[in-house]
């Protein structure tokens, strides 16, 4: 019994760290993050091409359907990630001009301003509050590598 109940906390926790992973790289993993001790890793196809990028179809393939990819995250009505739902077709709107859940002085996605933006913040771009438990996104995962954080900010610029 003992076993079967270690077995299925395991098989839970490996569900929840997936969540934000990608199809080309172990779950729960940003395949185009450069780990945090080295600063000249190589990038990935993937940050290479978010320097041609600020458009939302882009950004929907390569940042934000990873992070809707599993129901623990943000998708459908993502209770467990502040009913934020990230699928396609959803994002603009489930963003901007909308209050953060977590901290109700910050608005998700400002237009034309994304230093104000609290999407930045929780990304790690950006200076401002982070809820104790929560941290940055994607979660339990190293940051979204400068390239793909530019295209974000260049995104929201252009709102």
């Amino acid at each position: 019994m003992l076993f079967r109940i270690a077995c299925s906390s395991l098989l839970l926790a490996a569900t929840f760290t997936a969540a934000c992973g990608s199809d080309d790289t172990p779950p729960g993993s940003d395949p185009d993050a450069a780990p945090a001790e080295v600063d000249a890793a190589p990038l990935s196809p993937s940050c290479m091409e978010a320097a041609d990028h600020s458009d939302l179809e882009w950004l929907q393939a390569n940042v934000f359907d990873s992070c809707s990819a599993f129901g623990v995250c943000h998708k459908g009505a993502a209770m467990s990630a502040g009913g934020l739902n990230l699928e396609s077709g959803n994002t603009q709107d489930a963003m901007s001009g909308v209050t953060s859940t977590l901290f109700s002085d910050w608005t998700l996605v400002v237009p034309g301003d994304p230093a104000n933006s609290y999407l930045m913040v929780i990304l790690g771009a950006e200076d401002g509050p982070l809820k104790d438990g929560v941290g940055t996104m994607p979660y339990n995962n190293p940051l979204l590598c400068q390239p793909k954080l530019d295209a974000i900010n260049r995104w929201i610029t252009s709102l």
